[in-house]
Order: structure tokens, then sequence, then C-alpha cells
């Protein structure tokens, strides 16, 4: 990824904890909903057309999953300056919001090292099978655990998106729609290098 593009990334990280920040503090449960559906969406649709565009282009295995990857740690990063944005300036302060802002930066970072360690595979034209085997693995892992928070957040009566009586009411909407940006995510990675991976004990298609 180019220091442009980074920074575009990350100033949408910026805009969007801002805007959600005033979301919360001015606006309605459902303003807040919107704002940050958008910027999930915006992550999750750019991430899946950039491995689909390198995809296309026949692009190196490693050069796909690292963009992957990127993507990914960006969908983490946003959920923790959105968690960040809403609790330390605008909402009551949630006791348990500082653990997940927390996984979500540490999530984030992993994601965004191994990005660019595979990344720079990619530039020397080889790939790590085992680097690759254990990103594929994890992002299975990963995507089943989004289907099942995206339902289990659905179908839990506690989980009242809406609600203001609830001080996790806004954090629980970041989560559903973080989860739902990541699924796609995900599901892109694994689709776009099924046939070029190995799992441990196949062979590469």
């Amino acid at each position: 990824m180019t220091k442009s593009a980074l920074m575009t990334s990350f100033l949408l990280l910026a805009i969007g904890a801002g805007v959600l920040a005033l979301a919360a503090a001015v606006g309605t449960p459902v303003h807040f909903m919107a704002v940050t559906a958008t910027v999930s969406l915006i992550i999750a649709a750019l991430g899946v057309r950039r491995i689909m565009t390198l995809h296309k282009t026949g692009a190196s295995v490693s050069a796909v999953s690292s963009t992957g990857a990127h993507s990914m740690g960006l969908a983490y990063a946003w959920g923790a300056f959105a968690l960040f944005a809403t609790y330390v300036f605008a909402l009551p302060r949630w006791h348990e919001w500082p653990v997940f802002c927390g996984a979500f930066a540490a999530v984030a970072a992993i994601s965004f090292i191994f990005a660019a360690t595979i990344a720079k595979d990619a530039q020397r034209g080889r790939d790590d099978e085992t680097l690759l085997k254990v990103g594929r693995i994890l992002t299975i892992a990963q995507f089943a655990g989004t289907i099942v928070a995206i339902v289990g957040l659905l179908l839990d009566p506690d989980k009242q998106f809406l609600n203001e009586g609830r001080q996790d009411w806004a954090a629980q909407t970041i989560f559903f729609f973080g989860a739902i940006a990541l699924a796609a995510i995900s599901a892109a990675a694994l689709l776009y290098t099924r046939n070029r991976t190995a799992l441990p004990g196949q062979t590469n298609s």
C-alpha cells in the first residue's frame, strides 16, 4: 500500500470517529447507527474491491493476502477509533470500553504487521507458504467468529442498539457493523486465495 493510500485510510478513520462522536453527543441512536454503518461499509467495500482488483490482475497470493490483512486491520482500527471517540468525548464512560478498544487496537497492529511482512514477500517475488497457511486458518476462524457475532447481536434481546438507557448501546452498534465489515473482507480474502494456498495436508491447485 502506498503512503498516500495509507494516509487516506487513517484520514477516513479520524474523520469518521469525529463525526461519530458528534452523532453520539448531539444526535440520536439512529444517526449514530447511520454513521457507523457508512464508515464500516466503506472500509468493507474498499477492502473487497482492492482484493478483487489484485486477483483479476494476476497478483501473487502474497499480494492479495497482504491487502486482505491490511483491510482487516483497518476495520479493527476503526473499531478502536470509534470506541475511543464515542466514550471519551460523547457518552458516559461505559466501564468496559477500554478493554475492547485496546483489544481492537492490538489486533489492528498485528494485522498491519502481518500485512507488511507478506507484502515484502510479494515484492521479492516469493510466497511464504507457512505464513500464508497460518493467515488463512486465522481468517477462516475470524470469518466464523464474525458470523456468530452478527447472529448473536441480532438475536440476543439484551443487545439493544437504540436504547439510550444502556451505556453500551453505542458499542453494540460499533461491534455489529464492524463484524459485518470483517465478514465481508474475510470472505473475499478466502474466496480469492482459495485455490492458491494449501491448508495443512493439502496441495496447491
